[in-house]
């Protein structure tokens, strides 16, 4: 960790702003008195933290505003920024850049930021603890304060050694402790006292609420018996519903399934009833055949009348060639046999135009009908049958042919006769059969419609059973609503109490919880007030025991905390002061060419009895130089320069031992002289590999050292300016 950068704006006397970059281990500041050189180190001083305002050589926090001249005017602000390098994390923040800032305003506000963020001195003194630079600013020797360490007391010695050592974070946590611990105690102390006030309100309220204990064991056996009712109702009623599902429920799917096989059969039996041919066109069948039998008898009557006139005319014929006058058959005879073929034709056509079920009638029929037709037709269109049968008209043998035509015919009609009656007795036996089967169906609907009654019956018996169960129910839920309880709540019981309602009965429960119930009324009420009051100060005093506990625990947590932090440091500054002390005695010989310094621990007195227990933390160091060819008894018996120039041993050995970010010496080589100047000079070189330096001089040689040179100087207007030059690039530049 190193610093980059330092950015003033309106402090003192630069009312402007001014960057100063730190690229070199070794910058140097130079310019004439009054010029503003110091004014750098106080800012860097005032950023840090500094709140001494005699250490800034000023009374309030106004004067460090820029308060202006005739040229320029004065600011209402100032403000110094510091860029470190925090790439090695000794700061603990999450950046590789730590930029610290500080303001005040001319109303005496201070305002502190890390990296942007507002935060809070302390914040501030404890980062700046953890990179080494603690409140005392050993790594900053301002102008005139070069022998500070010298003339300090061993007990100031000893705090800047150990700031030096780096264990000011330590001391932070040591203090921090220690106000914690202050204020536990304290915290015990009022606890005590609130114990001592609240316990005899609580004995007093303890002896009220032991008067409850026994309502308070009845009312938790009530609860149990009401809830152990509770769960076997539940129960019950539960049962009660899945035995009665477990019968109604093969019932329901039975009645189910019956009145799909009552559906099923009614429509089986209508497509049955669908191939069974009325009874009325069944009689009208026997009619049509009883109608073709009768007119086949009618035919062959007249048959057989043709066939007698034929003999007849034969006769005639005989008896006219013997001289017999012939027989002529009458035009009657031939009228009623035209009447009744017609009527035979038209009786057969309205039967044929009945319904389907004579489609076989049809069928037979349409021929015969066709051929009678034929028939009328030629009987019509001949002559008279005295004309037709006349001996002088019949020459050509037409009745002959007419009789051949009728015995055909009546062939034919015996045939289709035949064979309609073989189609009905053929439609008997399937109408039969037809009958039989929906005479089947018929037994099995009954039985399917009995058995839908009987269902019918069992079902409206278990309706009647729901009903009783629904009562119960709403009894029980009376019951739950009269104790308070919630069908949830006999859930969440149930595993509390699911052994203890093994051993009893629904009705044993019932019994009890009103025998609780009368008890309860037997003890009275009890002011639920008291016993909040009770459990609440019970409640409070138990929690001010274990406060006390607790405290009087941290108590001696932050005891052993803080002895814990006074070996550490104690530890590490013996092991510091031991390495200081070897640097010193290197030093002080480099410088004086010889000689010997000591640095010694030694008893400041004990003031109290704490420090007197510990032992610890009122050592003091003592310092004892003696110069080489001088007998030196006292560091006030050295001169300035000697002062000065042991004042530098020891600060560079404390440097060496645990070097800070940086280093600021303000003009401390002001009184040395030529040799002296050189041997400075060489040390510094030596000490910038440890740590960066900042250096305000006028000493030439401490100029010759530096990598970068800075050039402060003042105009008319009373504002600071600067020049640099970089001793690396001049020295190029002149080589060439």
């Amino acid at each position: 960790m190193y610093l980059k950068k330092l950015e003033l704006s309106g402090f003192k006397s630069f009312a402007k702003t001014t960057v100063l970059e730190f690229p070199s281990r070794i910058t140097a500041i130079v310019g004439p008195n009054g010029s503003g050189k110091s004014n750098i180190t106080e800012g860097i001083r005032w950023v840090l933290g500094e709140q001494s305002m005699k250490s800034l050589r000023g009374k309030k926090g106004e004067d460090l505003i820029w308060n202006g001249s005739p040229q320029a005017p004065r600011m209402g602000k100032a403000s110094v920024t510091l860029y470190f390098d925090n790439a090695n994390g000794k700061v603990p923040v999450d950046f590789e850049e730590v930029v610290l800032s500080r303001k005040i305003f001319r109303d005496g506000l201070n305002e502190y930021y890390v990296n942007d963020a507002q935060v809070r001195l302390k914040d501030v003194v404890e980062l700046m603890a953890h990179a080494g630079l603690g409140e005392a600013k050993h790594n900053i020797i301002s102008q005139g304060e070069v022998d500070r360490m010298l003339l300090s007391s061993a007990r100031d010695r000893r705090e800047m050694f150990e700031e030096a050592l780096g264990l000011r974070v330590y001391q932070i946590k040591k203090r921090e402790t220690e106000r914690k611990l202050e204020a536990t105690e304290a915290n015990i102390k009022q606890v005590e006292a609130l114990i001592r006030e609240i316990a005899p309100h609580l004995k007093f309220l303890k002896s009220q609420a032991e008067k409850s204990k026994m309502r308070g064991v009845i009312e938790s056996d009530l609860r149990q018996y009401e809830y152990i009712y509770c769960l076997k109702e539940q129960e019950e009623i539960a049962l009660k519903k899945k035995e009665l599902f477990g019968k109604s429920g093969p019932l329901q799917d039975r009645k189910i399934e019956i009145k799909s096989n009552i559906e099923c059969l009614s429509r089986e039996r209508e497509e049955e009833e669908k191939k069974i041919i009325r009874k009325e066109g069944d009689a009208e069948v026997e009619r049509v055949i009883q109608t073709f039998s009768q007119k086949q008898r009618e035919l062959e009557r007249e048959l057989g009348r043709l066939e007698g006139k034929l003999e007849a005319e034969r006769g005639a014929g005989e008896a006219v060639k013997r001289g017999t006058p012939p027989f002529v058959p009458s035009q009657e005879i031939v009228r009623q046999f035209t009447e009744s073929a017609k009527r035979f034709l038209r009786d057969m056509r309205s039967l044929l135009d009945e319904e389907d079920r004579i489609m076989v009638i049809r069928s037979h029929f349409d021929m015969l009908a066709d051929d009678l037709e034929k028939m009328i037709g030629t009987i019509e269109g001949k002559s008279s049958v005295s004309e037709k049968f006349s001996p002088s008209n019949d020459k050509n043998g037409e009745t002959e042919r007419m009789i051949e035509v009728l015995q055909k015919e009546s062939t034919k009609i015996a045939a289709e006769l035949s064979a309609l009656q073989l189609a009905e007795k053929e439609n008997r036996e399937r109408i039969q059969k037809t009958n039989a089967h929906i005479r089947e169906i018929d037994m099995m609907l009954r039985a399917n419609q009995e058995e839908d009654r009987d269902i019918a019956l069992g079902l409206e018996r278990f309706r009647f059973d729901e009903e009783q169960i629904a009562v119960r129910e709403k009894s029980f839920g009376e019951d739950l609503a009269a104790m308070s309880i919630t069908l949830t709540d006999i859930e969440e019981k149930n595993g509390a109490f699911a052994a203890a309602s093994v051993a009893i009965s629904r009705d044993d429960a019932r019994k009890k919880a009103e025998r609780m119930r009368a008890r309860l009324e037997e003890v009275g009420g009890i002011d639920a007030s008291v016993l909040r009051e009770y459990e609440e100060t019970d409640a409070r005093y138990l929690f001010l025991i274990k406060e006390v506990g607790d405290l009087k625990e941290a108590a001696s947590s932050l005891g052993e905390l803080s002895r814990e932090l006074d070996l550490h440091i104690e530890r590490d500054f013996r092991e510091g002061f031991g390495k200081i002390k070897e640097e010193f005695s290197h030093y002080f010989q480099v410088i004086f060419g010889g000689g010997r310094a000591l640095l010694d621990l030694v008893s400041s007195g004990i003031d109290d009895e704490e420090s007197a227990e510990s032992g610890v933390g009122e050592e003091g160091i003592e310092i004892s130089v003696d110069l080489p060819r001088k007998r030196i008894q006292g560091l006030a018996m050295l001169s300035g320069g000697e002062r000065a120039l042991t004042a530098i041993a020891l600060l560079f050995a404390i440097t060496a031992v645990n070097p800070p970010p940086f280093l600021i010496l303000d003009e401390t080589d002001a009184a040395l002289d030529e040799a002296n100047s050189q041997r400075y000079s060489a040390i510094l070189k030596e000490l910038a590999k440890k740590t960066q330096l900042l250096l305000v001089t006028h000493n030439r040689e401490t100029m010759k050292c530096a990598g970068i040179l800075y050039g402060i100087t003042m105009g008319e207007d009373g504002v600071s300016k600067f020049l640099s030059l970089k001793f690396e690039e001049a020295e190029a530049y002149t080589n060439r």
